[in-house]
């Protein structure tokens, strides 16, 4: 009997983190669709990652939860239009969320090291190509160099996820990088229509995915 109820405690376990994650990500559907549909709703676009953040504080995931909980300022500065707090914000989220993937919990099992390398290379290239396309268009000194350094923490980020095995981390990187990039070229080079669709929507995803591969100790 004694394996039988192991087995069932496991499999209750799973479950329990089934359901927790439904919760988790039907709410979190409900908050990120106000910000796409016209409801006169204040401040909609911080409900979201505010959402994420207790759900990571109540699975006591305090990295996690600092990471999403700094995003979630920088949400409120994109709210009230104060770039420089947002990018510091979104910078100290990056840099939680390189200290969780690399220190707090580093992959058991990573890729070959070629895979490695060509990742590292991939990702600088991405840097230099986003950072040619996008400096020539900012005038003030002091935000170009808030979005090098923070550029370099992004995709810092991005590679540290990338080497896990994960899908949830991968995708979430991958759309959070894409977001923000987005948000550059909009802001610098040129603006783009349909903007919260094309910036938001990889955002919203980007950050749930993070949760759902990082929200246990073990990712893998």
């Amino acid at each position: 009997m004694a394996p039988f109820a192991v087995c069932m405690r496991s499999t209750d376990w799973s479950m329990a983190i089934e359901r927790r994650n439904i919760l988790v990500i039907s709410v979190y559907i409900i908050l990120a669709a106000l910000d796409f549909v016209p409801v006169p709703v204040p401040a909609r676009m911080i409900f979201p990652l505010a959402w994420l953040t207790l759900c990571a504080m109540s699975q006591k995931q305090w990295v996690l939860m600092a990471a999403l909980f700094f995003s979630f300022l920088g949400d409120v500065m994109g709210w009230c239009n104060e770039l420089i707090p947002q990018i510091g914000f979104f910078a100290l989220a990056q840099i939680l969320y390189i200290i969780l993937f690399c220190f707090v919990a580093p992959p058991k099992r990573t890729w070959p090291k070629s895979v490695r390398i060509a990742l590292l290379a991939l990702v600088a290239s991405v840097y230099g190509a986003a950072m040619m396309l996008i400096f020539p268009h900012v005038e003030d000194t002091a935000i170009a160099s808030g979005i090098a350094v923070y550029a370099v923490l992004l995709l810092g980020m991005c590679y540290a996820a990338l080497r896990y095995r994960n899908a949830c981390l991968i995708i979430g990187a991958t759309l959070f990088v894409i977001s923000d990039f987005t948000l550059s070229f909009h802001w610098f080079v040129q603006p783009l229509s349909h903007a919260v669709l094309c910036i938001m929507l990889p955002y919203y995803a980007g950050q749930l995915f993070l949760f759902l591969g990082a929200s246990h100790k073990v990712f893998v």
